[in-house]
């Protein structure tokens, strides 16, 4: 299993959140993405972070759900450069 951390976007979580607190990143990598799940998501739909490609998703969504967004919303890097915090 990949070992999950915090994403270096303040954007990725909302103010109060625990894991703002957490001070370990996911490598830099130009073309690999991140999707962050979080409860603290109260939003309704998912939001973009500031590199263009990480996205934050609204609490209570899947894997499932950010990739077929992700497909709809030309967003899917080339296969196997994505990881999930």
């Amino acid at each position: 299993m990949e070992e999950r951390s915090i994403h270096p976007d303040i954007g990725a979580h909302e103010p109060g959140c625990p894991k703002l607190d957490t001070p370990e990143a996911p490598a830099a990598d130009p073309i690999r993405y991140v999707d962050v799940f979080c409860e603290c998501h109260k939003y309704t739909d998912p939001k973009i972070l500031m590199n263009g490609t990480d996205v934050a998703w609204p609490a209570g969504w899947t894997e499932e759900q950010a990739v077929e967004w992700r497909k709809e919303n030309g967003l899917l890097p080339p296969t196997g450069h994505e990881a999930s915090i």
